[in-house]
């Protein structure tokens, strides 16, 4: 226990140091023309976050009280015009009634998936939880119009606001919303911009086991109002072909994706598995925001039992964005102040009725510093897709340097 509390003091200690270091490297003062800029090949950002959750199936009923102290360090090196180096860091402290429940699965700490095991719990006991996780790690080479990236990255491939059908490198889960940053994985990037509005890309990721590969390509260009992206290439044992868009139509945003998963083994069209998102959004000069999408899995499943935890956040792909056959998504937010804004969202499962309610109000303290707070509620009948799954009362502070 002694040994797991000096290891969290020199974590913190760690954190402290790096901040005071990059707020004096960030300027130097002369006396005859005050604060000067000096030439920085390095920053170094990130944020400390507390998150505190209530949970229950019903608020009469018992709760599962739980707080995630959550830190984050980005750092980009710069080594000179062609060279660059960014590597980012989890720490996030566990402790509360669900702590088991995270040692028990360990898939509910992240999804990895990836060629190398970056993740490790520093210490833990019968109550908390201390896991730290590197989630970027990647030296960049650009010169011209070529761009070169290797290691743990983001290949951010998705143009729609909710559901990606076109991220088949690391998809993400709409209810991981702690997690800004969203997940990364281990490949070669090669990217050639061929003007200002066209490119072109080729992606690698290794698989540690068979059928774990991804081989991909994808060209972006622009047409009238709007960019256009195709990509086709091989996704585990899938032949992956597929496509985006994003653009308006009149004042309203408009965006889509869809992608076809065809098995390479025994190739049968009539196996093909497709995928597909569409949104629209509009902004009225008020600042009232309104969001709508709608997902296609054509794999997915109309009746089901609850799902778990698990599901919701980590066991999601290009391929299975929901388990449901069809989802709605409605959003609608206002910025009621400067500094106070309202956020209203909700997925509905047609199928069953069953539905996904998630309201949050975000107060700017300063700058650096916010506080949200809101919920992630689930209804439904028992036997339905988010029947029976707890409700989540959400409070959390953050501060950003």
């Amino acid at each position: 226990m002694k040994q797991g509390i000096h290891k969290i003091l020199l974590l913190t200690g760690s954190l402290i140091f790096a901040v005071v270091q990059n707020t004096a490297a960030q300027g130097e003062v002369d006396s005859s023309q005050g604060t000067i800029e000096k030439t920085k090949h390095w920053v170094l950002n990130g944020y400390l976050k507390d998150l505190q959750s209530i949970q229950f199936t019903d608020i009469k009923k018992k709760w599962t009280l739980d707080n995630l102290v959550h830190n984050r360090l980005d750092l980009h090196w710069y080594a000179d015009s062609l060279w660059k180096i960014h590597v980012g860091v989890r720490n996030r402290l566990y402790y509360g009634e669900s702590v088991p429940l995270y040692k028990q699965n360990k898939k509910l700490l992240g999804a990895n998936n990836d060629f190398f095991d970056l993740s490790k719990t520093i210490v833990s006991g019968e109550s908390f939880l201390l896991h730290s996780t590197v989630d970027r790690a990647s030296v960049d080479f650009t010169k011209g119009k070529w761009q070169v990236t290797a290691g743990r990255q983001r290949i951010n491939w998705g143009v729609n606001l909710v559901w990606n059908p076109n991220d088949i490198f690391n998809a993400y889960s709409y209810f991981d919303f702690d997690y800004e940053e969203r997940p990364g994985t281990d490949a070669v990037r090669i990217q050639y911009y061929l003007n200002s509005t066209s490119s072109a890309e080729l992606a690698y990721k290794p698989g540690k086991h068979s059928g774990e590969t991804i081989l991909a390509g994808l060209y972006r260009f622009n047409k009238g109002s709007y960019d256009i992206q195709l990509l086709s290439g091989m996704m585990n044992n899938d032949l992956v072909i597929g496509g985006g868009w994003s653009g308006t139509l009149g004042q309203t945003g408009f965006n889509g994706e869809i992608t076809s998963f065809t098995p390479l083994k025994h190739f049968q069209l009539s196996k093909t598995i497709l995928s597909a998102s569409a949104g629209i959004n509009y902004t009225f000069p008020n600042s009232l925001y309104l969001h709508g999408a709608y997902l296609l899995n054509s794999a997915g499943i109309l009746h089901a039992d609850s799902l778990t935890a698990n599901l919701l956040l980590n066991n999601v792909s290009a391929k299975s964005l929901s388990p449901s056959r069809h989802s709605l998504f409605v959003e609608s937010a206002f910025q009621f102040t400067p500094l106070i804004r309202g956020d209203l969202a909700g997925i509905i499962n047609p199928s069953d009725g069953s539905f996904f309610a998630g309201p949050f109000i975000t107060f700017s303290l300063t700058n650096s510093m916010e506080l949200l707070t809101g919920g992630q509620l689930f209804f439904g009948k028992m036997n339905s897709l988010y029947g029976g799954y707890e409700k989540i009362i959400l409070l959390r502070f953050k501060w950003s340097f």
